[in-house]
């Protein structure tokens, strides 16, 4: 069990690194921030001077002082560089995607199992404030049964950038990078589909990899889609869950990402009011009214990690649940590919 806080190093210093991560690693007493793997020194230690700031990853996985390595690479390098550090002895929390295959998931799940260390991939839109509101909404039913359910993450960003997400490769695109935060939402919500239907399509001129996808995830009594597009201009409809005795619907994000953009500090009281709000609004047969969920807080994964790696309690994601995700990820690519609806089955392996 570890002892005092949790020694902390982060490998990359870009958007996820400096606005999903550093932030709570150095808010949070059960960790501490004590190395970077990353070619801006002079950034990380201008927030961080008490941070040691390293130029490769290797040397921060070489350093026996710290416990957990939190992996924010490009996609194509998680699988490398978490089976470097599992094997290493240390604790590994991975960027979503975990990796590009889902036989690496299993590979890696089979590696942290044996060696006794908690794996886990950041799946933080599980505690976004609207989601928290939806599964209340499912648990205590005040509107029956969840029948249909839209959840989408769309954007209106008609000209393809220059980023690596963009670029030909495994686990780029849109539904790489998005696909995964509705995904394990529906996972974790709903539990394991009967099928899935997949389409995924690059629209924007110049594009080169997928830039569009809907998702179907087909339950017994539920029907689920999932979806994201480059073309929405308007106010984003996050969810549009429909029940039997009435729907709710919710615009815009939640306010985190935004005010975490900002500067503004976890342990900021106000935090996080520098993001602008959701709405939202529950429809019955007796009318309208205003129903929008209380922002979330991404503290809560990191506490759920602590615990984990400190033996006190489950990790914020398991690896089950890793590992189905990858497989839905791969599936859908197939039915899209094929142009089919295909069963979901899928039962991670066991290892000896």
């Amino acid at each position: 069990m570890t002892q005092g806080p949790i020694r902390s190093g982060l490998i990359g210093y870009g958007l996820s690194g400096r606005v999903f991560h550093a932030p709570f690693i150095d808010a949070l007493d059960a960790f501490s921030l004590d190395a970077v793997a990353s070619r801006q020194a002079d950034t990380v230690q201008a927030r961080y001077p008490d941070c040691q700031v390293v130029a490769g990853a290797k040397d921060l996985i070489a350093n026996d002082h710290l416990d957990l390595i939190v992996i924010t690479a490009p996609n194509d390098q998680h699988y490398p560089l978490a089976k470097a550090a599992l094997d290493a002895g240390k604790h590994v929390l991975l960027e979503k995607p975990a990796v590009t295959q889902l036989t690496q998931m299993e590979d890696l799940a089979a590696r942290a199992e044996r060696a006794g260390r908690i794996l886990c991939v950041y799946q933080n839109r599980r505690f976004d404030g609207d989601f928290l509101h939806l599964k209340t909404l499912r648990s205590e039913a005040p509107l029956g049964q969840l029948k249909h359910l839209e959840s989408r993450f769309d954007r209106f960003r008609p000209q393809p950038q220059s980023r690596w997400r963009e670029q030909p490769g495994d686990g780029s695109g849109i539904f790489w990078d998005l696909g995964p935060h509705l995904i394990d939402q529906a996972l974790h919500l709903l539990g394991a589909p009967e099928a899935l239907t997949a389409n995924l399509r690059t629209l924007r001129t110049g594009s080169q990899t997928t830039d569009w996808f809907e998702l179907q995830l087909h339950y017994a009594d539920c029907e689920v889609v999932l979806g994201s597009t480059p073309y929405e201009a308007g106010a984003m409809r996050r969810f549009n869950a429909r029940f039997e005795g009435g729907g709710w619907q919710c615009w815009g994000l939640d306010p985190q990402e935004e005010a975490l953009r900002a500067d503004q500090a976890p342990t900021d009281p106000a935090y996080p009011n520098l993001g602008a709000p959701q709405n939202g609004e529950l429809a019955t047969l007796d009318g309208l009214q205003h129903a929008t969920p209380t922002p979330g807080d991404y503290r809560h994964f990191y506490q759920h990690l602590a615990q984990a790696i400190t033996g006190q309690g489950a990790a914020p994601v398991s690896l089950d649940d890793a590992c189905a995700l990858l497989y839905t990820l791969e599936r859908a690519e197939e039915s899209a590919r094929l142009g089919q609806r295909l069963d979901w089955t899928y039962q991670r392996p066991t290892h000896s």
